[in-house]
């Protein structure tokens, strides 16, 4: 090798003959062009046509081939280049890396492609790998190359993850296979009597009247035919549709009631007779579909079924990704049991709430990690750069295209700012010019200098003083007045007045709407001028760079103006709306949230790259395999496509859009498999699990990483003020950290309360410290005695949870109030004691009875029972509310039963209140009642409970009081709320929320600004457009008055952009992701005001409802992520200290117990030979090994059952299942023999082995006993015991080392999800109750069509209600719902509340914001700390493991030396110490030594 290289980096040698200078190889290492040949690939793959060049005919299809041949053969040279230039195989060279290995694969694929071009071959799954080329730019991008090789990082973890997955999809699928296959092919069938009368072609029977002509169905089939199948309950099943719930044939609007004329089979074919029928009456047909038995085809294409366990798989991912669960849910029901909603809840907890957010919390801590790697790296390498000049400058590492493009402007903007510095300078010399040229013309005498140098030389200084003095004059006067300007643009006063004026203009273009009269739209014109020319003097007051904005926006807004004159330019009307972001620099606080936004947006840019390059791929991979497959039948037989199809690269390119967001992505799936084959499935499932649960969570890790590196920042830059002296404690001093959050300074108290901002202690709420005392000097003193007897310990240990502060948030600012918590109480009672002294001060001149009856009283609350007593009551009163509905009978028992004990819970807290009232005082003093805002919402509901029950006791009629009834009822339904100061976990959590309230806040207003200009927006585009005409041929109809004249209905849709309420609401529902497609529809197929809709009429109006989706939905939205992340480690930091000792101290512990285990002599010292192999057999890490194989193939021998299996195959399953319980019985005698009894049922892992055994000796038994006939046996009790059988499946998790972090993880964080949990049952309760008052009367009917409420969704009782609002918090279809109460009242429709359209919307947005924007994120910020931990605690157990092992080695060392100075005889055990039960491969050398003499 030559000293002189001159690419040092590269291999030397390439072919085994080429160096680095040889001719041909150093040509090749200078080649780059590949960037501009993948964008050119990218453009020809796209212009494929899937409808169009099947056959390639036509010309424009053969350029392509010629152009994609070309591209093909310069990918096959640059390969070759490449190898020549970098060698083939080794560490360097080209196989080494893994995108050339892409490459590779990529021109093989080809290359195969060509060779079997004449062979006829099967070649389109050759050919779908040439849809992989785009990923070639990911290498070519460096910014993209380092974004995907963070994301490849994390695969690992992500791998642990995916196993937890598959564990949860064997556990269900297996369940589901047992419990329904085959269940929902069920139809109702006709009857063998009906069978022998009609047969299955069209029946002509006569009547003497009339023929009837009609063809009568082998099953029943709805109007909706096969996409609402009627799937019934077998007769041994207990599910809720039957056949007799088969609804009445009905003919022109009229259900028929008669019999079939009774006929004899073997007149079958001549006129037959009628028999008693009426000539008016027509026949019920439906009546004989009365034998329920399995058919051909499963619902919805026969893709959702559980026949065997591959449709259970896509049926379990249709559930974790909840986008149309219900439907499975709801069919299950009907075929099976009602209760079966367990198991998809179930699932949707364990899967979608834990898992899915699992991956993310993985992906979010691993891109942290690395990313302070990556950094670190670089600057290293930077610095190494800038040490020796490296001899090829290529390869320093050039910054991505981003950032030069951005290095480019900044450049750009820096000449620009000096170019206006020259001018505005200019302008001010001049201005000086001016006023000389003035002053000269009047004295007609030589000039004086004012500002910059003397103008005309030094002549003439003979002038008079009193033209000087007037000069001077006028310039005082023109510098005073810029002063005085100035002063008022600083002022706060002209800031906030422009900042009115931005709101007020903002108001002005909001309030626009559909049919508003003239007058409105001059005076906003002439607003819209007002406003234009206010923007125009501040801008010409002010100067500063964020100036440019504004002047910009303005000089678009004068534009307009003047344009308007033409009629034309009514797009740069959306350009005002810009000015609300004018409001930014006028909230400090959000400027930070929007800092944070820009430092994350090179890492986001890069993002959206690689985020269109999966849509661009998966788009065309999706036209290659489904283009013009996907085609709906009209009724006038004509076919058209699907709306959501893969026939154009823009529509495929919207349908994987469309997929990504989880919305109606099942109905593409159900296309899919019924127009290709079920594999297709393969496609959606890697489309979702790639985009959406490894790309969008990419972007939510960036956005976490963002405002974690914000926070790491500030920290670091940063000092803390110094910290006001604290008082010394007994038991050492208290540390204090002061937080200075914008003016308002908090000092946490850290050994005093902890949990004051923080969700950590969730989970032992118990472990509360008292809070110091605060506030003036002299209590200090007085409270000094009762904290001396405390000393530091209580602190750490756990107290009594009823020893909880009344009040933690009350009155301003989050402030606590200075309650004590007196512990030098007898007995120990840690009990609040309210400040008995003040109270009983001034209670001394009162009567001595009345003070008595005050000490008594507080006795009373103070007792440790009263406030379960009062609990009780609450929890009673719940189910009092939960079993109110709107059907009762006004004088039916139950109502009386609901009266009275409305009345006796009302005087029971109102007794409390008034207790309370007595020992605390009322409103004055620092103790007293009002002073606890937990109290003031007790207050408020006994009040309102008083007025309810003096309201209906005055009732006697008329309808305005009755209005009042309902809503004080529905007041009622808040009491539940008082559990929450009664439960120290949950009011923990609640104070939590509120404190993290304020940084939310921020987030929320950059929503509402995104929001407003969308809005505004949308109403510019689409207002008026959102009618259509409804009737039965609306082909020929263009425009309203056409509609009108055809005697058909002229509907606005419920989601429209009329007005900017209207819009917003419109824009939440798309911003949840959950039926934006119809409105996405409704937007391109708007033509015009008073026009009938037009298919796709304008494709253009995509980027609206795509750009909102992008920015708000995907982007602002997951900053909520972030903020709580970020918001919830600002808590935990003041608690990591103490956290860290309490570690440092189990440590210590831990490592004594395992240093005192080691030095025992091991139980099994004096263990015979036998029984001393079979010990060393259990503890072997084989054993456990061939175990593992063992389950993994029960599970597999589990999984193949399936609907309709051959007779041999059951038979086999049979006789595995025998084989493995008889394994598992000889494991679990072993071990018993090898542990003892005690020992052996000291391990969990042993209590599961119990188990399993029993459940598989008592499933055999109980089949043997009824292959016998020995026993009548319920079948289901065996499907029970085959389902139980899964719980093998869990002895892997003793294996998977992995996964069961993550799961201890999950464990960890339980207590803290738990309280959360307990929170949402409250959210929930209270909304059921609340549902059932509101729309407990909704019916859906002819006149009322339903598009979400059906007979399983309802609000008609509380249970309903419940399972219902359970779907509206997954996001299932809830706009459907809230579309079905947004009803207008009929005149005849006396159920119907007239005020539901205003209260339906308040009610779900409420509803949906908090269950699914709070609670996911909230339970993503606690997975992650935890997730943090466990990692770190890991870490620390190996260092510990291994500390211990160095040191019994060295014990060993020393004893062996000891015992062959003392030559005394030892016993006879020699060897590694096997483990105890319960730990698996960690071995411990064991000191137990002998000597051999």
């Amino acid at each position: 090798m030559s000293p002189m290289q001159p690419y040092p980096a590269l291999a030397p040698m390439a072919f085994f003959c080429l160096k680095q200078t040889t001719r041909p190889r150093n040509w090749c290492l200078r080649v780059h062009v590949s960037m501009l040949v993948i964008l050119l690939n990218c453009v020809t793959l796209g212009m494929f046509q899937p409808c169009e060049d099947v056959t390639c005919q036509s010309e424009w299809c053969r350029i392509l081939q010629v152009l994609d041949d070309c591209i093909f053969a310069f990918f096959a040279v640059e390969m070759v280049i490449k190898m020549v230039a970098l060698g083939i195989f080794g560490s360097n060279c080209y196989l080494g890396d893994k995108w050339n290995q892409l490459d590779f694969v990529i021109v093989m694929a080809g290359v195969m492609e060509y060779s079997l071009d004449g062979h006829n071959a099967s070649l389109s799954a050759i050919r779908t790998v040439r849809v992989l080329r785009p990923l070639r730019a990911i290498n070519r991008v460096p910014s993209m190359r380092i974004l995907v090789t963070l994301l490849l990082d994390t695969l690992p973890m992500l791998g642990n993850v995916l196993l937890l997955c598959f564990f949860v999809f064997f556990i269900f699928g297996i369940v589901g296979v047992q419990l329904w296959a085959g269940l929902l092919r069920n139809r109702c069938f006709l009857g063998e009597d009906i069978k022998n009368f009609v047969f299955y072609t069209s029946v002509i029977i006569l009547f003497p009247s009339r023929m009837y002509n009609l063809s009568i169905h082998p099953y029943y089939m709805s109007e909706d035919g096969e996409d609402s199948p009627f799937i019934c309950s077998a007769a041994r099943e207990n599910g809720m549709l039957r056949c007799h719930d088969v609804p009445p044939y009905s003919e022109g609007g009229a259900e028929c009631s008669l019999a079939a004329p009774f006929q004899s089979s073997a007149l079958i074919g001549s006129t037959p007779t009628v028999g008693g029928a009426s000539v008016n009456g027509c026949v019920n047909w439906n009546q004989y579909y009365n034998v329920c038995r399995p058919g051909d085809i499963n619902p919805h294409k026969g893709a959702v079924n559980f026949d065997n366990i591959g449709y259970a798989w896509i049926a379990i991912f249709q559930v974790i990704t909840l986008e149309g669960w219900v439907d499975i849910m709801y069919y299950v029901m009907d075929a099976h049991s009602f209760y079966n909603f367990i198991y998809f809840i179930l699932l949707i907890i364990v899967g979608s709430f834990f898992m899915i957010n699992l991956c993310l919390v993985v992906i979010a801590t691993q891109f942290s990690e690395t990313k302070q790697r990556e950094n670190a790296l670089m600057r290293e390498q930077r610095a190494r750069y800038m040490s020796n000049d490296s001899t090829l400058a290529s390869y320093s590492e050039p910054g991505s295209c981003y950032e030069e493009m951005l290095r480019y402007i900044s450049h750009l903007y820096r000449k620009l700012t000096r170019r206006l510095q020259r001018i505005y300078s200019g302008w001010h010399r001049l201005d000086g010019f001016l006023y000389n040229f003035l002053c000269t013309t009047w004295t007609s005498k030589s000039t004086q200098t004012i500002f910059g140098g003397d103008l005309r030389g030094g002549r003439g200084r003979s002038r008079r003083r009193g033209v000087v003095e007037y000069k001077n004059g006028v310039v005082r006067a023109w510098v005073d007045f810029r002063e005085k300007l100035k002063r008022i643009v600083e002022s706060k006063y002209f800031n906030r007045g422009i900042m009115i004026a931005i709101l007020v203009n903002t108001l002005s273009m909001g309030i626009e709407y559909h049919e508003q009269p003239e007058e409105l739209t001059d005076v906003l014109e002439i607003s819209n001028i007002v406003f234009t020319s206010m923007f125009v003097l501040e801008m010409g007051f002010m100067l500063n760079p964020y100036n440019i904005f504004d002047s910009i926006i303005v000089i678009i807004s004068v534009w307009e103006i003047i344009g308007q004159a033409d009629g034309g330019l009514s797009v740069l009307r959306t350009f005002r709306l810009l000015r609300v972001l004018k409001l930014v620099r006028f909230l400090p606080a959000l400027r930070r949230q929007l800092v944070v936004l820009m430092k994350t947006m090179d890492n986001v840019a890069t993002f959206c790259m690689l985020l269109m390059l999966f849509i661009f791929t998966f788009s065309i991979l999706g036209m290659h395999l489904f283009g013009c497959k996907f085609s709906l039948q009209m009724e006038n037989g004509d076919t058209i496509p699907d709306r959501k199809n893969f026939d154009s690269l823009l529509w495929a390119i919207v349908t994987v859009f469309q997929i990504l967001t989880q919305e109606d992505w099942n109905v593409v799936l159900y296309n899919g498999m019924a127009s290709t084959s079920p594999w297709a499935a393969l496609y959606f499932v890697a489309l979702m699990t790639f985009g959406n649960y490894v790309l969008f969570n990419l972007l939510v890790a960036i956005l976490v990483e963002g405002f974690q590196a914000e926070v790491r920042m500030t920290m670091l830059t940063s000092k803390l003020p110094p910290a006001p002296p604290a008082p010394k404690w007994p038991g050492g001093h208290l540390e204090t950290t002061v937080f200075l959050a914008q003016k308002h300074v908090f000092i946490a108290t850290r050994y005093a309360h902890p949990n004051f901002l923080c969700l950590q202690s969730l989970s032992s709420p118990g472990r509360r410290s008292p809070l110091p005392p605060r506030g003036s000097g002299s209590s200090w003193g007085s409270r000094r005695s009762s904290w001396n007897s405390l000393g530091r310990a209580p602190s750490l240990k756990r107290r009594d949870t009823s020893g909880e502060r009344e009040s933690l948030l009350s009155g301003e600012g989050g402030e606590e109030e200075d309650s004590v918590e007196d512990k030098g109480e007898a007995g120990g009672n840690n009990r609040l004691r309210p400040g008995s002294l003040e109270l009983l001060q001034a209670s001394t001149l009162l009567p001595s009875i009345i003070a008595e009856f005050r000490v008594w009283c507080q006795s009373v609350i103070s007792h440790k029972l009263f406030d379960h007593v009062v609990l009780v009551f609450i929890f009673l009163n719940c189910i009092t509310i939960a079993l109110e509905r709107p059907d009762i009978q006004p004088h039916s028992t139950e109502r009386v039963f609901l009266s009275v004990s409305n009345y006796i819970f009302t005087v029971i807290f109102l007794a409390e209140m008034a207790m309370k009232v007595v020992a605390l005082g009322f409103c004055f003093g620092n103790q007293s009642y009002l002073q606890s805002s937990w109290n003031v919402l007790d207050g408020l509901l006994v009040f309102v409970s008083l007025v309810d029950i003096l309201v209906s006791l005055a009732y006697t009629g008329g309808n305005r009081i009755l209005g009042i009834l309902r809503v004080l009822r529905l007041l009622r339904t808040l009491r539940p709320l008082r559990v929450i100061s009664r439960a120290p976990g949950l009011k923990l959590v609640v104070e939590t929320l509120i404190t993290s309230l304020r940084p939310i806040g921020n987030i929320v207003l950059i929503c509402c600004a995104f929001f407003i200009v969308f809005g505004i927006l949308g109403v510019q585009l689409f207002k008026g457009k959102f009618y259509h005409c409804e009737g039965l041929d609306t082909k020929n109809i263009t425009n309203k008055s056409d509609c009108l004249q055809a005697n058909y209905r002229w509907i606005r849709r419920k989601y429209n952009f009329d007005n900017l309420v209207q819009a917003l609401m419109s824009l939440f529902v798309l911003s949840c992701k959950d039926g934006w497609v119809n409105i996405m529809y409704d937007g391109l197929d708007a033509v015009g005001v008073d026009q009938q809709p037009v298919r796709n009429h304008n494709p253009w109006m995509l980027l609206y409802f795509i750009s909102f989706l992008l920015i708000v939905s995907f982007f602002v939205l997951n900053m909520f992520v972030g903020v709580v992340v970020e918001n919830f480690h600002k808590c935990r930091q003041d608690q990591e200290e103490e956290e860290a000792r309490l570690r440092e101290e189990k440590r210590l512990k831990m490592i004594e117990k395992k240093r005192r285990k080691a030095k025992q002599r091991p139980y099994y010292a004096d263990y015979s030979p036998l029984r001393l192999s079979i010990h060393t057999l259990c503890t072997s890490h084989y054993l456990d090994l061939f175990i593992t194989f063992i389950i993994c193939i029960n599970v597999f021998t589990m999984s193949i059952e399936h609907y309709n299996q051959p007779q041999y195959l059951e038979e086999v399953l049979k006789y595995c299942n025998y084989v493995f319980t008889i394994i598992f019985i000889i494991e679990a005698l072993l071990k018993l023999v090898a542990f003892g009894i005690h020992r052996f049922f000291k391990d969990r892992w042993n209590q599961l082995d119990v188990a399993i055994v029993a459940l598989s000796i008592m499933g055999i038994t109980l089949e043997e006993l009824k292959m016998n006939a020995a026993l009548p046996i319920n079948p289901t009790i065996i499907r029970i015991m085959r389902v139980l059988r899964i719980a093998r499946v869990l002895k892997l998790l003793k294996m998977a080392t992995g996964m069961r972090a993550l799961l201890d993880t999950v464990m960890q964080a339980l207590p803290q999800v738990g309280n959360l949990g307990l929170l949402f049952m409250l959210l929930f309760f209270i909304y059921a109750a609340l549902g059932v008052e509101l729309f407990g009367k909704l019916e859906c009917n002819e006149n009322n069509p339903c598009e979400g409420l059906s007979r399983h969704a309802t609000f008609e009782n509380f249970g309903m209600a419940f399972l219902t609002l359970f779907r509206v918090s997954t996001g299932d279809n809830w706009n459907g719902i809230m579309k079905d109460t947004l009803r207008e009242c009929h005149p005849d429709d006396r159920h119907c509340l007239s005020y539901l359209p205003w209260v339906s919307p308040i009610y779900f947005v409420t509803f949906v914001l908090m269950a699914q924007f709070v609670l996911v994120n909230v339970v993503v910020a606690v997975l992650m700390k935890h997730l943090e931990e466990s990692n770190k605690e890991a870490k620390e157990d190996a260092e510990m493991d291994a500390e211990i092992a160095l040191e019994m080695a060295m014990e060993r060392q020393r004893r062996l030396s000891t015992t062959s100075n003392n030559s005394s005889v030892g016993g006879t055990y020699v060897g590694p110490c096997p483990n105890s039960p319960g730990q698996v491969g960690r071995m411990l050398p064991c000191s137990f030594i002998s000597q051999e003499t």
